[in-house]
């Protein structure tokens, strides 16, 4: 698991062994403090090259555009044929989604798709080029 926070955010990143595929939990508030951790997301996925993407949002308190302008870059750095899912947004989360039009980019889900073992990756290589401090930490990946 790699994991990134800053003064209102956590961003954990954990990684599929079975098929390549990766979970992103994003939590508290998603603006553009945490920008730089989520380009740092966006560079790992761009090596690791899943062919899923789950981003569960059930613990985002608060998005800016920083969220929208985050997925619309995973989906870029993914290949064509790969999956981009956002699972459990909030109603104004949702809502920001809708606005934004994602809902061509990404598959909006309300619940959490089930979970393989999802196994640690390196916290440096989340880290994009920035102050952002790396805490580690242990989440459950359901």
């Amino acid at each position: 698991m790699a994991q990134v926070s800053g003064a209102h955010f956590v961003i954990t990143l954990l990684i599929s062994p079975r098929r390549p595929s990766a979970l992103i939990r994003l939590a508290g508030e998603i603006d553009m403090e945490a920008d730089p951790a989520l380009s740092g997301v966006v560079e790992r996925l761009s090596i690791i090259a899943p062919t899923e993407v789950v981003v569960d949002l059930a613990d985002v308190t608060f998005a800016s555009s920083a969220l929208p302008s985050f997925l619309a870059r995973a989906h870029i750095a993914l290949a064509a044929d790969s999956a981009l899912v956002v699972c459990r947004p909030g109603g104004s989360i949702l809502r920001l989604l809708r606005i934004t039009n994602m809902e061509e980019l990404v598959t909006l889900r309300p619940d959490l798709p089930v979970a393989e073992d999802w196994t640690p990756s390196s916290a440096a290589s989340l880290i994009a080029p920035s102050s952002a401090p790396t805490a580690p930490g242990s989440t459950s990946p359901c």
